[in-house]
């Protein structure tokens, strides 16, 4: 859009026709003027033509009328006050919202401010926050009296255990008899009363809204007693707290001789427990938790009562459960002979003691003998529940502690272990683990000599290596194993047999794989010598394979040769298997024409290679 200016912003240089009062007088001065310029073309060259259309004036007017009704409408309410209050009402919730979450300062700016009305809420009604607070403050009072109590009981258990007093040594053996703790028992002989009476008073009114009495308890006019104590509350709270009578405060306690008053005060109402006796502490609890459940379940009932009860429900039975007795029980007469229940005592524990220490004696015995065996570790030794518990170290080779436990004269029931595994390095172990691993055959005898393993026998070279290999693997700082004195074995009859399995062929015909005629024979020679083979290996202690590898001419095609030869091998091996030989102990190749064999000439015939042989293998 083409900006134009009107009259409305010309300066004091126009002419004075062109500078009316108001708005309205300008524009139509301006229309006047642009009419005579539009009727009369010298007049049009004469004058200066003004800036601006009116047209554009009039559809700027039309354009923006909604425009400037909108902002006369929000300005007339930002001019009146409820108007603003309710719009900024509205979206006040959502913007504080927002701000806190960007921002702090929108928090540190509220927080003085409503710290102040906080004060100025509880400085006008006290009872208010009090009534908030009760319900959250019941469990704490009542976590830490029930602390206070248990370091009560803990200090005097610790008054009694050191006594002689016939009485104190009684109540030990309660104990033990029973299964009590000792406090148990002592709170049971010297702490005894009776929960008389219990009212439940409004603490406004000063009206009764319940009352409760133990079974046989004459009771006065109840309503009487609660007015009484209503008047001596509100006495005190006047005499010692001035007029504030709505911030609590007030009798606690109160002792008549044997007769003690108990109150706990709570937001709406107060609970009185007329107590006789020396109640424990624990009581106070139990009546916070009385009257903080009441106020829990008939708060609202509470805050509007007028003296009508009935509005209220069952209030008994919360009250009732309050009214605990606890009584000195009838001291027993006691028979002239117990008097030497010390000295029966004494030697029980004469006898115990020296129990105790033979059975000490025997743990340590058992301990060191323990640690005298190779590759166990004794760490700790300690009697803990009843039972003895011994940890340490065990190698998986040594000897069983449990096996040894039955020499030292201990109950195996209150003994209990706790190893954890590990490789010991000592040389008798080491000699175990080595003798494990290599499995050595009779003629083979392993024997620790000082720091180092001796291996003295005949065995098969196979076996050495493995030894060898053995040996080198064993973790650092193990004794050093000495292989030299093994001889290699050379038993005749291995070696007449072996020899004699090796010797024998079977002949096969050009692109057969079957064995020529005439080789069963053969057969059944190689299938005899092998069985004897086994029975004599079996005797060295070691084993023995037999491989069968397939020949072939070098005539035709290399790969058909090899097949051929592979072919060859596997038929003798069924041939074999069918005498009786287990088919693990065969194995088959294949060399096809790679390994020829040679004449006497040195020339290699077609015949003498369409062949198979065997090789005996020694293993474990």
């Amino acid at each position: 859009m083409i900006s134009s200016v009107s009259l409305l912003d010309r300066d004091s240089s126009d002419p004075p026709f062109l500078q009316p009062d108001d708005a309205r007088s300008k524009r139509l001065a301006v229309l006047l003027f642009e009419v005579a310029r539009s009727l009369d073309h010298d007049l049009a060259t004469a004058l200066p033509r003004l800036e601006g259309d009116p047209k554009l004036e009039a559809l700027r007017s039309l354009i923006l009328e909604e425009d400037r009704a909108a902002i006369a409408k929000l300005q007339q309410k930002f001019d009146d006050p409820r108007q603003l209050a309710e719009a900024i009402s509205s979206v006040l919730a959502d913007a504080i919202s927002l701000a806190g979450a960007r921002d702090e300062q929108l928090a540190k700016a509220l927080a003085p401010i409503l710290e102040k009305a906080t004060q100025a809420s509880i400085r006008k009604n006290p009872g208010t926050m009090v009534g908030i607070l009760y319900p959250l403050m019941g469990p704490a009072i009542r976590k830490s009296i029930a602390e206070s109590l248990d370091g009560t009981l803990d200090r005097l258990n610790q008054a009694f255990k050191h006594s002689f007093s016939w009485q104190g040594l009684r109540w030990r053996l309660e104990a033990l008899r029973s299964g009590s703790s000792f406090a148990d028992v002592v709170l049971k002989h010297t702490v005894q009363f009776r929960v008389e009476h219990v009212f439940l008073i409004h603490r406004k009114t000063g009206l009764l809204i319940e009352h409760v009495a133990a079974p046989e308890v004459i009771a006065q006019d109840p309503q009487l007693v609660s007015g009484m104590l209503s008047a001596i509350q509100d006495f005190v709270r006047d005499s010692f707290e001035g007029s504030n009578k709505s911030g609590g405060g007030g009798i606690d306690t109160l002792r008549l001789g044997d007769v003690l008053l108990w109150c706990e005060e709570g937001p709406f109402a107060f609970l009185a427990a007329v107590i006789r006796g020396n109640p424990p502490e624990s009581l106070h609890a139990a009546l916070r938790e009385t009257l903080t459940g009441i106020h829990e379940q008939f708060r609202a009932p509470l805050e509007e009562f007028e003296g009508d009860s009935a509005t209220l429900g069952d209030l008994v039975t919360p009250l009732q459960r309050d009214l605990q007795q606890q009584e000195r029980p009838r001291e027993k007469q006691w028979s002239p002979w117990l008097w030497g229940l010390p000295l029966v005592l004494l030697l029980l524990a004469g006898a115990w003691v020296v129990q105790r220490t033979i059975i000490r004696l025997r743990v340590d015995a058992y301990v060191q003998r323990l640690r005298e065996e190779p590759g166990i570790v004794v760490a700790n030794a300690e009697l803990r529940n009843g039972r003895w518990q011994i940890s340490g170290l065990r190698d998986p080779l040594a000897i069983d502690p449990a096996g040894l436990l039955s020499q030292s004269g201990l109950n195996s029931k209150r003994v209990a272990f706790h190893w954890e595994s590990y490789q010991a390095l000592n040389p008798a172990i080491v000699l175990r683990r080595l003798a494990a691993s290599l499995n050595p055959p009779p003629s083979v005898s392993l024997s620790l000599r000082g720091d180092t393993i001796q291996a003295t026998g005949s065995v098969p070279q196979y076996w050495v290596e493995r030894a060898r290999t053995l040996a080198a693997a064993l973790p650092a700082g193990s004794p050093k194993v000495d292989l030299s004195a093994l001889r290699d074995v050379q038993d005749p009859e291995f070696i007449r047999l072996r020899d004699a399995i090796q010797g024998h062929v079977i002949a096969f015909d050009s692109n057969a794989d079957r064995p020529a005629q005439g080789q069963d024979a053969t057969l059944d020679a190689v299938a005899d010598e092998f069985h004897q083979l086994m029975h004599v290996t079996r005797r060295l202690g070691f084993s023995a394979r037999m491989m069968i590898s397939g020949h072939a001419d070098a005539l035709g095609n290399e790969t058909a040769n090899l097949s051929l030869s592979a072919a060859r091998a596997e038929v003798v091996r069924s041939m074999l298997k069918a005498r009786g030989i287990a088919p693990e102990l065969l194995t088959v190749r294949s060399a096809g024409p790679l390994e020829p064999l040679l004449a006497p000439n040195g020339k290699a015939t077609a015949a003498m290679n369409r062949r198979v042989t065997f090789t005996v293998i020694a293993s474990e």
